[in-house]
């Protein structure tokens, strides 16, 4: 009989996480002879410690239920682990930014089905410093808006909670700018950042193109950096990304590669998938198919 273990987030979804996952959980039980065993977070860092034990427990799957942060976790924990279980996500966050990039289904019964399909796909993993993440990390402007959004102003606003925290930073959040050197494969560059973002999967922020040439298993990560510029550079940037053409503007760079370093001239925080990460410098690299991963 395989063994699967469902970490989940009660708080994510507005709430609705637990619910969802125990409905998929029960039509799988119902069509194959699979035991589900299920775990859910009630502070930071409990995914991370659930996954580890998942994988010393020999669990042939570990299903993460919640929102990017609760992905993060899950993922950082099996990446510690010698012996890494398959993953499966099921996206029950308020952005789930990595999930959108795999087109992995919302609700209980299409979430079911794909169990049922059993269909894997290999992928790379970033890692930053000491940490793991699957899909984005970044500095500069705007990259804090996640960690100032309150549990109840999701729950209540769900993805727009973060569009309002945004609107209300602009001012400020455009004034942000700092010389940066970063080496990518022991390239050296050198630009006033008014944001940089290295990504795993072509997307983040609910902006699928960020990246339009990356693969999640080619064993580079994705690097744009916008220099600080105009508004008006700035707003024609803007309506660029939506189709991957902002990376032809003069003032965006972008590159892959497998090693980078970032050290920037002043204090920068790192986010690392939605979440804080630190403080740069930061050394970056892919882990190349580190993980397989349920998609449809």
């Amino acid at each position: 009989m395989k063994r699967y273990l469902v970490i989940y987030n009660p708080s994510s979804g507005k709430e609705l996480a637990g619910y969802k996952i125990f409905n998929a959980a029960e039509t799988v039980m119902s069509i194959e002879n699979i035991e589900f065993s299920f775990y859910a977070t009630k502070k930071k860092g409990d995914g991370e410690e659930a996954a580890i034990r998942g994988c010393r427990s020999g669990y042939d799957m570990i299903i993460a239920c919640g929102g990017d942060g609760t992905v993060h976790e899950v993922v950082n924990g099996m990446m510690k682990c010698p012996q890494r279980p398959k993953l499966a996500i099921m996206p029950a966050g308020t952005i789930n930014d990595f999930a959108e990039q795999l087109k992995l289904p919302k609700s209980q019964d299409n979430f079911a089905s794909l169990i049922l399909k059993n269909n894997f796909r290999t992928i790379d993993v970033g890692k930053v410093n000491d940490d793991y993440f699957v899909n984005v990390v970044g500095g500069g402007a705007f990259t804090t808006i996640p960690h100032r959004v309150t549990i109840d102003a999701k729950t209540i606003l769900g993805k727009y909670a973060y569009y309002y925290q945004a609107a209300v930073q602009v001012p400020e959040e455009l004034e942000l700018s700092q010389l940066i050197d970063y080496t990518i494969d022991g390239v050296e560059y050198s630009y006033n950042t008014l944001l940089f973002l290295v990504i795993n999967s072509s997307g983040a922020g609910g902006f699928r193109y960020l990246c339009p040439n990356a693969k999640l298993d080619d064993g580079l990560l994705d690097i744009v950096i916008f220099e600080k510029t105009t508004n008006a550079d700035l707003f024609q940037i803007f309506t660029k990304v939506f189709n991957g053409q902002h990376i032809t503007h003069p003032k965006v760079h972008y590159f892959q590669g497998e090693k980078i370093k970032i050290i920037p001239e002043k204090e920068l925080l790192i986010d690392t998938d939605g979440d804080p990460g630190g403080y740069a410098p930061a050394n970056i690299s892919s882990v190349h198919k580190a993980i397989d991963i349920l998609v449809p």
